[in-house]
């Protein structure tokens, strides 16, 4: 019996389309500006089936006055659907008004099978057979809102019938059978895309979920989440003009971890990271993982004092931390020294020479005592001749 209650449970639950509320919500906002397309297409097709719909019932009523005036009711109804979707209503306005727009249309056509002959009964109940199809396949109305047109379109055709209809109560049996029947495929109909509509979209949020965690893995760092050098080149590609290349270095980091050990030099490593990044002003200026414990930021400027001053609130703000360092020999704190440069960038080449005469300028920051900020030495021929172009130093 539990094993029964339990089965009965479950497909009770496949039959709820609904996610959680916060879900529910993104799956509308992403899902909505198509429906109102398909919604505004849908009305304006429906009015023009109508008028069509209307030669052929003038042909089986022969009484055109009666022929017009329930044309020019569907109209007018139709009309004033539309102009509530435009105005971009909430879920359960939008879906109502679709249904009462399709339901509209069934009232239309039950009450003229009443001027209808007998013969021409089946005509007209067999279009309105087709109307739960219209409700669940062409517009897709939303699974409780296609249940309750279903339920409003065979109750119509049932009540009508049986309260107003010349036909015989076999025939009408039949009619309500009809209609009942063309109602439970249209709602399976509607449960399977909808519920194909939520799956595709939970698979495609998990697509783009997974390709946005690629592209973190691919252009950040692993462990600081900063930029590294692929994705810093990605965020400077067609990128030119002048700027400030500012390379900075955390002093001893190899005493540290020796010191200290990997992990927390790794904890380390972070948190200057995070500390960098609030240095920065915003648009224009980049942050990236240039190396083991270097950093590498990019700004857009031409003036070198904003340079100099962006480095020394780097340096500053790095010291500030107070992240013990008994092992180096600037002050048993962590501190960082940095170099440099100003020039134009405009390839991945003219980069790279930026980079290298900021290196340079981290080279003079260190042979200055660490723990400061230098400009590109001027006199760096021989210093290159050294190290060698794109050599950072512990």
């Amino acid at each position: 019996m539990r094993c029964w209650h339990a089965a009965v449970a479950r497909w009770f639950g496949q039959l709820k389309l609904a996610f959680e509320p916060a879900l529910e919500a993104e799956f509308e906002r992403a899902t909505v500006r198509a429906r109102r397309y398909r919604y505004r297409r849908i009305g304006y097709l429906q009015l023009a089936m109508t008028h069509v719909g209307a030669l052929g019932l003038y042909a089986l009523l022969d009484n055109a006055t009666i022929v017009v005036l329930a044309t020019l009711a569907v109209d007018l109804f139709s009309l004033g659907c539309i102009l509530v979707l435009r105005r971009k209503p909430g879920v359960f306005v939008r879906e109502s008004v679709m249904m009462a727009g399709v339901l509209c249309w069934v009232l239309m056509a039950e009450t003229l099978s009443l001027y209808a002959h007998a013969r021409y009964l089946w005509i007209i109940q067999t279009a309105i057979a087709l109307q739960p199809f219209l409700m669940a396949a062409a517009i897709q109305l939303r699974f409780p809102y296609c249940v309750a047109g279903c339920v409003a379109t065979v109750a119509t055709v049932a009540v009508g019938n049986a309260l107003f209809s010349a036909a015989a109560p076999a025939e009408q049996f039949w009619m309500a059978l009809v209609q009942a029947v063309a109602a439970m495929y249209a709602l399976f109909g509607c449960w399977r895309l909808e519920q194909r509509e939520r799956v595709n979209y939970l698979a495609m949020r998990a697509s783009e979920h997974n390709a946005r965690e690629l592209d973190r893995l691919t252009h950040h760092d692993d462990l600081t989440g900063v930029l590294n050098r692929r994705g810093l080149r990605r965020a400077l590609a067609g990128l030119s003009g002048p700027c400030v290349v500012v390379l900075a270095d955390v002093d001893y980091f190899k005493r540290y971890n020796d010191h200290y050990g990997h992990l927390a030099g790794d904890r380390c490593l972070c948190r200057v990271a995070r500390c960098l990044s609030d240095t920065l002003a915003g648009d224009g200026e980049v942050l990236a993982r240039w190396g083991g414990e270097e950093f590498l930021v990019i700004i857009d400027t031409d003036r070198p004092e904003v340079g100099a001053e962006r480095a020394e609130r780097m340096r500053s703000a790095v010291r500030r931390l107070g992240i013990a360092h008994d092992a180096s020999p600037v002050g048993a704190m962590v501190s960082i020294s940095v170099g440099y440069a100003l020039g134009a960038l405009d390839s991945a080449d003219n980069l790279d020479d930026l980079v290298h005469r900021a290196d340079l300028a981290l080279y003079a920051a260190k042979q200055a005592g660490r723990n400061c900020v230098r400009d590109r030495p001027a006199s760096a021929v021989g210093v290159e001749g050294r190290y060698g172009a794109g050599i950072s130093r512990a």
